[in-house]
């Protein structure tokens, strides 16, 4: 899902509550931590390493759940193909490759200054 305004205005009425607020076990290697999905104005949510720990956090699930099945699915109609994503400010995610062993996935992190070009 793609949008270029501020996290809360992408959604109808912003995020309803129980996203802003309902509390996640992350489970990262031998690091683990509680979160909320919504924190200093990014998103981060996960559920292959994200746990609910309450109602609210069950019901942001279920939420997310439905955005996903509404999402508009990247086509990669091309080779050499290059999809660049803002990974806290952008919702999305990928589905199974194992019909495709060659696809690859690359992270790198990058450091933006804020001033004007």
């Amino acid at each position: 899902m793609w949008s270029k305004k501020p996290i809360g205005r992408f959604f109808a009425g912003g995020l309803p509550d129980f996203v802003k607020h309902g509390v996640f076990l992350i489970s990262s290697g031998n690091d683990s931590f509680f979160t909320t999905i919504a924190d200093r104005g990014r998103l981060r949510y996960d559920p292959g390493c994200m746990m609910p720990c309450d109602a609210r956090s069950r019901r942001a699930m279920q939420f997310f759940q439905e955005q996903y099945e509404s999402a508009t699915e990247h086509a990669w109609d091309q080779s050499n193909l290059l999809l660049l994503i803002d990974n806290r400010r952008i919702l999305h995610a990928r589905a199974s490759a194992v019909q495709e062993p060659e696809r690859e996935i690359q992270r790198i992190s990058f450091h933006l200054n804020n001033e004007a070009s």
